[in-house]
This record gives C-alpha cells, structure tokens and sequence, in this order.
C-alpha cells in the first residue's frame, strides 16, 4: 500500500486569505537537516511506495535553494521506496529557476481559486487572482501540470 508523507517546509504565507489559519511569511522554515532526517527515518521503516506533498503555509517560501538539497536528498536517499512528489501552492511565488527545479522532479501542483477574479480576491485579498495566475503561466511555461 502507498505511503504518503506531508512536507510543511514553512507555515508562513504571503496571503491573508480570510479563512485560514496560515501565519506571517517570515515563519521559521524546514531546514535541510530536518530532510535528512526524513530520510533516516523513512530508509527502514516501509517498503511500499512513498509520496511525498509539499504543502504549507505556502511551500514556495521555502525558496529554490531549499528544494534543490532537499528533493535529490529524498528521491536517492530513498530510491528503493521509488519517491513521488506533489505541491499544493498559491503560485505567487512561483519563478523560473523554482519551476526548473520542480519540473526535474515531475511534482504535479495543486492550487486554487475561489471562483471569478472578483470572489477570488474579496475572499482571499486584493490582487490573488493575478498572483496566481502569474504564478501559473511561469509554471506552464516551464512544464509543470
């Protein structure tokens, strides 16, 4: 059976959407030692496939230097366990080097809206709707999905 692990490499978020519990954007992030630990403990404990989502706060904040260690360091650390990856993300922080690094590693992203750019940006702020979508053209450029 599939084994799914939840990365939270920050709890922070640069948006204030109304409904969530997200904190400030410079909230503590996962350090690559915490990755490496990951790593330790998953490399005994199962042997059925893992997956593995980044999720938040907004994981994008944790920045391309964060993903460049962390994702070869999961994927060959724990090879015999063939590692998958997802993201759930707002986009807004989405740039050309971030989605280079995650189109290598094939992570399909997740991420919403609230409908027209209209609700979108009552519920969730002023100017999410074009933060996300800015964020999801970088993205499609780069050959995320």
């Amino acid at each position: 059976m599939p084994f799914h692990v939840m990365l939270i490499p920050t709890l922070g978020c640069p948006s204030k959407c109304s409904y969530c519990w997200s904190s400030e954007e410079g909230s503590p992030k996962m350090s690559i030692e915490t990755v490496k630990d990951v790593v330790r403990w998953l490399k005994n404990f199962r042997k059925d496939p893992v997956t593995f989502t980044f999720h938040g706060g907004e994981p994008l904040l944790a920045g391309a230097e964060f993903y460049r260690q962390a994702l070869p360091l999961l994927s060959e650390g724990l090879q015999h366990l063939k590692p998958a990856f997802a993201m759930q993300t707002n986009l807004w922080k989405m740039t050309p080097e971030l989605a280079d690094i995650l189109a290598k590693y094939n992570i399909p992203l997740g991420t919403s809206i609230d409908g027209p750019k209209e609700l979108t940006d009552f519920q969730r702020g002023k100017g999410y709707f074009d933060k996300t979508m800015k964020g999801y053209e970088i993205a499609k450029a780069h050959g995320l999905r």
